[in-house]
């Protein structure tokens, strides 16, 4: 019975190692597609960086940005809330503008719409006036003839 619990044993170390061989094959085989993934990945960014050097400079320095926000204390977050205090004074500012302009509008539109009907009232008055004189003469003609 030894010898077959030895076997046995032995036939588990052999799996054993066969199993880590494949695993040890396994990542390098993933370590060499991810190397080359990174090859190409970094290849395409240098291109699109010769195309577009505009672009690139400024989505650098908006991630920049992005992570110097993140941090408590940056100048970029001190400088995100000086300006969104400012720019909420600023809309304080606008409405109250927007406030009088719709104002100054409405009125205006007011008047323009009185005078409209002051001015439509004027030329049904003298369209009937001149449809009455039209209407006479013709009554007229036929009166007489």
């Amino acid at each position: 019975m030894e010898e077959t619990t030895a076997d046995k044993r032995q036939e588990i170390k052999d799996r054993i190692a066969a199993a880590q061989e494949r695993q040890a094959e396994r990542a390098n085989s993933l370590m060499k597609t991810i190397g080359e993934k990174a090859a190409v990945a970094r290849d395409e960014v240098a291109d699109f960086a010769k195309q577009h050097p505009v672009a690139t400079v400024a989505g650098g320095l908006a991630l920049g940005v992005l992570i110097s926000a993140l941090f408590k204390n940056s100048p970029t977050r001190r400088a995100g809330r000086y300006a969104g205090e400012r720019a909420a004074g600023l809309a304080a500012v606008g409405s109250e503008v927007a406030a009088s302009l719709l104002s100054q509008v409405l009125e205006t539109t007011a008047t323009a719409r009185k005078a409209g009907a002051e001015k439509l009232d004027e030329a049904a008055d003298s369209t009937r006036d001149a449809a009455r004189q039209i209407g006479r003469a013709i009554t007229r003609s036929f009166t007489r003839g």
